[in-house]
This record gives structure tokens, sequence and C-alpha cells, in this order.
């Protein structure tokens, strides 16, 4: 039996523990099925100082989605993941804060992909070439089966998370597999 096993998307930003809040819109169309998460999230400044996004994932080809709560313990309780930190818990978050400014690449943002899906192994040959991601927020989690995605993020200073024109332009895209 095919156990589920995550690692993280290779992201320059995490999902805010404090905001947290993540909405899924998840529509089928006549064309392609479309799919879109948007979240606070955290970046960095040039000196290592943390910053509020506003990130938005579109999943392309997104063939099923299912959100369920999550009850305390984060992303470990409901999967593994791999690398995991193994060092002291008290150094934690400075040696998070290390790897993301030595590699640019956050380790634990909250977003990820299965290198082994039951979910996925479940749904069978006719979902070959999708992968099953994994987006967690401060209460609850979105898993979905889709082809690829691509990430945009807009810094988010003062109002509404979804009032783009009070964001201003677009900083950082970004895609994978």
């Amino acid at each position: 039996m095919v156990k589920t096993q995550l690692t993280p998307c290779k992201v320059p930003w995490m999902i805010s523990p404090s905001i947290g809040a993540v909405t899924l819109t998840h529509t089928e169309t006549d064309v392609r099925p479309e799919c879109s998460v948007v979240l606070g999230g955290v970046g960095r400044t040039e000196k290592g100082e943390p910053d509020s996004r506003r990130i938005e994932i579109e999943f392309g080809m997104c063939y099923h989605t299912r959100t369920l709560p999550l009850d305390g313990g984060g992303v470990h309780r409901i999967y593994p993941v791999e690398p995991r930190y193994e060092g002291d818990v008290n150094e934690y978050l400075d040696w998070l804060q290390r790897e993301w400014m030595t590699t640019g690449l956050c380790s634990s943002p909250g977003f990820y992909v299965a290198t082994e899906s039951a979910w996925l192994a479940a749904l069978g040959e006719r979902y070959e070439g999708t992968h099953h991601y994994v987006v967690v927020g401060r209460d609850g989690y979105v898993e979905l089966i889709a082809e690829r995605y691509r990430w945009q993020e807009w810094m988010w200073t003062t109002g509404s998370r979804d009032d783009l024109a009070t964001l201003g332009p677009v900083v950082e895209t970004g895609k994978g597999e």
C-alpha cells in the first residue's frame, strides 16, 4: 500500500503562520479545470527582514481538490515531510532563516508536493502525469491533483488581501511541476 510522503515546493515564501487563511477557487469549465489558491504569506527583503505578501497559486489542469480542517500540529501530523529538520526545537527559527537567506527558498513554506501519494495511486492510471499538492493554512489545508502550478506574489502592506488595486504590481513569479 502506497503511503503519502511530501517534500516542500521550491518557493521563496511561506504561508503566514499568523494570517494563514487559504482561499480555494475550483471550477470546471467546458475547456479545462481551473483552480487557484490565494493566501497571506511571508517573504524576505534583500536585507533578510520578513514582509507580508499576497500569494496566488494557479494550478494547471487541476482535476480534484479536497479541504480538511487542521487540528493543530502542522503538516507533519497529516503526512511525513522530507527533508525534515532534526535539530533542537529552540534553534528551528534561526535555522529556517539561515537556510532561507542562503538558498533563497523557504525550507518550510506550507506548500508541498507528494513524492508518493496514496490519493493519486487510488485514482489510477487516468491521472498519470499529475501531482498531488498540499497547501497548509493555520486552521485547515487544501489538497489538489493537478499537472502543474504557477504562482505570483504582491507586497501587502495595507488593505484587504484580495484588493489587488491597493497591492500594486506583481513583485515575483514562479512555476513548477
